[in-house]
This record gives C-alpha cells, sequence and structure tokens, in this order.
C-alpha cells in the first residue's frame, strides 16, 4: 500500500496511535454529494483542520473531486491553503472585526471572501480593501434563529444599506457582495419547522438586499443534513461539512445508506497484555472491577491524544476481530480494553482499531460519539496533533 504522506511521530512515544485518513473516501463521498445537490454549487467545509482530517491533504482532494469552494472558520486556516498554493475560492467567517485586524489583511491580500454580519465588520473590511487598492468579496450573513454569527432582522435593513453604499463606492478598491448566507439553528434536524420558518425570514433578507440593489450571486443555506435532506434548501451553493467525511449529520440519516463512508481510522499496538483476577481494580480509582479472571490489553492513547474519559466502560474497540470494551477510567496517555476470560492469542503488538469504517468491521466514530452522549464530530475533532496521519492517495494520485 502506498502512503501519500506521512507525519512523523513524536519522538520518546514508543508506538503510539496512528491516524490513517483515506482520501479516496473523501472524494467518493464528495462525488455523492454532488449528485445529491446537481442544481448548486459545492462548498467543502475544512475547517478545524478538516474536521481532523488534514487541511490542505482534503481540500486538494475534494477540489480534485469537483468542490467549487473551500470554507474554513479561522481565517488562518484559509491563508494557510492559499501558502500551500491552492488558488480556488475560500470563504472564511470567524474573525475580529477591526480595521487593524492583521487577518482581515491577509484575507484581503490572499483573496480570501470573508463573511459579514455586522455593520463594524463590514467598515472593517472596507477600510483594509481601500488602503491596500484590493476589491474585498464578502457575503452577508443573516442571524435566522442561531444568536451566533450573523446581524439579526431588526439590524438587517442597515447592513445591506451601507453593502450597497460600499459597492459604489468609487476609488482604488472597495468591497463585492458575493454572496448571502445564514447557518439554521436546527441545521442538524432537516423536518423540524424552525428550518422552514428561518429559509422563509432568509429569503426575505435576500429580497431586501436586492431592494438594495445588491445581486449576490450565492445564495447559501444548507449544510451537510439539509443537503441530502431537503433539496428546496439548495440555493446557489451547499456547504457539505460531515458528510463529506462519512459521518451521520444527522441522528437520522445512516451515512451508508448513500453509500458514503468514514475517511478517518484511529488504530494503536497493544504494549501490553496482562492476565488479572478477579476483584481487580482497573485504572484510576477502581471504577471497573473484574467480577472473574480478565485478561486486559493496554493502548497507549489517552485523553492527550483526544480520547474522551467519558467512554470508559463504553467504547468499543476492535483486537483481532473482536469487539472489546474500553475497561477503567482513561489516562492522558493509556487506556485498557477488557480482552475477557480467554485473550484467544492477542499479544503484545497487536493492532487495535478505535474506530473507523463500520463496513469494516470497525465501531464508527458516530457509534463512540452517541456513547459518550454527543455526535462522531465531536469525537473526529478531539484528535489530538501529536498523533501522526498517513493519508492513503485516490487511484492515479502521487
Amino acid at each position: 500500500m502506498r502512503h501519500f504522506a506521512h507525519t512523523p511521530a513524536m519522538s520518546g512515544r514508543p508506538q503510539a496511535g496512528q491516524i490513517t485518513v483515506d482520501l479516496k473516501a473523501i472524494a467518493d463521498n464528495v462525488g455523492i454529494l454532488r449528485k445529491h445537490s446537481p442544481g448548486a454549487g459545492f462548498m467543502a467545509v475544512v475547517k478545524g483542520n478538516a474536521y481532523g482530517h488534514g487541511l490542505v491533504e482534503v481540500s486538494r482532494t475534494a477540489l480534485d473531486a469537483g468542490a467549487g469552494w473551500l470554507g474554513t472558520a479561522q481565517l488562518a486556516e484559509a491563508v494557510a491553503l492559499r501558502q500551500a498554493g491552492i488558488t480556488a475560492p475560500i470563504l472564511a467567517w470567524l474573525y475580529l472585526a477591526s480595521s487593524d485586524s492583521g487577518t482581515i489583511r491577509a484575507a484581503v491580500e490572499n483573496s480570501i471572501d470573508v463573511s459579514v454580519g455586522s455593520i463594524e465588520a463590514l467598515e472593517a473590511v472596507a477600510a483594509i480593501a481601500k488602503e491596500r487598492g484590493t476589491r474585498a468579496q464578502i457575503h452577508l450573513e443573516l442571524d435566522s434563529g442561531l444568536s451566533r454569527g450573523g446581524a439579526r432582522p431588526d439590524e438587517w435593513a442597515k447592513l445591506v444599506e451601507a453593502a450597497a453604499a460600499a459597492e459604489r463606492t468609487a476609488g482604488p478598491g472597495g468591497v463585492g457582495v458575493r454572496g448571502i448566507w445564514t447557518h439554521l439553528a436546527w441545521a442538524d434536524v432537516p423536518v423540524h419547522p424552525g428550518n422552514a420558518a428561518a429559509v422563509a425570514g432568509y429569503e426575505a433578507a435576500v429580497g431586501q438586499a436586492r431592494a438594495a440593489g445588491l445581486e449576490p450571486e450565492l445564495r447559501h443555506v444548507a449544510s451537510s443534513a439539509n443537503l441530502l435532506a431537503r433539496p428546496e434548501y439548495h440555493f446557489d451553493m451547499v456547504r457539505a461539512g460531515l458528510a463529506m467525511y462519512g459521518l451521520s449529520p444527522a441522528d437520522h440519516l445512516d451515512p451508508a445508506d448513500f453509500g458514503l463512508r468514514p475517511a478517518l481510522s484511529a488504530t494503536a499496538p497493544l504494549v501490553m497484555v496482562k492476565k488479572v483476577p478477579a476483584g481487580t481494580g482497573v485504572s484510576y480509582e477502581h471504577k471497573a472491577i473484574t467480577h472473574e479472571t480478565r485478561y486486559l490489553g493496554l493502548i497507549p492513547l489517552g485523553y492527550a491524544d483526544g480520547i474522551p474519559k467519558d467512554i470508559s466502560g463504553r467504547g468499543i474497540v476492535t483486537v483481532a476481530g473482536a469487539r472489546v470494551r474500553v475497561m477503567g477510567k482513561v489516562c492522558m496517555d493509556q487506556f485498557m480494553v477488557d480482552l475477557g476470560p480467554d485473550p484467544r492469542g492477542i499479544r503484545p503488538g497487536d493492532m487495535a482499531q478505535l474506530f473507523g469504517d463500520p463496513a469494516a468491521g470497525a465501531a464508527s466514530a458516530d457509534e463512540w460519539g452517541e456513547a459518550i452522549g454527543s455526535h462522531g464530530d465531536e469525537i473526529i475533532n478531539r484528535i489530538a496533533p501529536r498523533l501522526p496521519r498517513t493519508f492513503l492517495p485516490v487511484a492515479g494520485r502521487a
């Protein structure tokens, strides 16, 4: 098997865990999602180091698979993509709205579109665009009920009027309103009536913007769940996050039903296998105690690597084809699994798969997320940078 890239493990950690990212799964998932949104542009959301998968590698793969846009939360990640030589359109939406902000300046200098949800942000971007003599492309964000970023409906009229005036400003620099967008408060529950109400408010806001003289080329609302379940919300572009990585974007949507598969798997070798008698306390505070003779496997990963403490007693790990449970409290750098009364030949050096593709017999990140009362996206985003990543290439790519 040929590796696309490899990040060396940190020195001093003997045989720690390994994160493997299947770039072909990313590419295939993009292809499937594009078929579900044929009339819309496609933004691959790569925020948070591409949900822990690898910012640059995933971005290049998604673009090669047909994505037209990339989306990041932090402007620093958008700049990193430009520094990596990626020229595709990028939207970033989280930054300090200040005219002396170095991040906004870097965005303008690198032709990165930025989200604007307030008069203050608009003025900051316009000031830097004028200073640099460069036209800044912006996407106006409506707060349609999430109470996060964006302008509230009662602030919207002033924002669109100011944006239209900024577009008309003569001289070097200036702003162009390329898009209008929102993120739904019930984005992961496509059938919730709050979505329909929010989208109706969004359409009214677009109408206000047009009445003010703006003609945005991109209206975008739908993230993964609504991309798959509500085609009437696709508008001009969809934003694919979780589904692109093969995880469930909503409790009732099984990625496998759409042909999507997880791209990330986490493995680690057992560094010890030991037999313990009945009545043995396991890990801190003896939250787990053996009731009969058991074999324990020691895995060299812990909460410093992103393994959630709450997985104790509930998390499923696959060793030699057997599904075994995490036993005892997760430590900073290690945790134990219960191999049962018979180790079945399992020995130190055998690989344990924490999560990966269920089709290959692994527990999924979604299953781990459910075990801690959360979702798979929290699991994959916890993964620590100190764990080495191996990228399996799309066929035909070096």
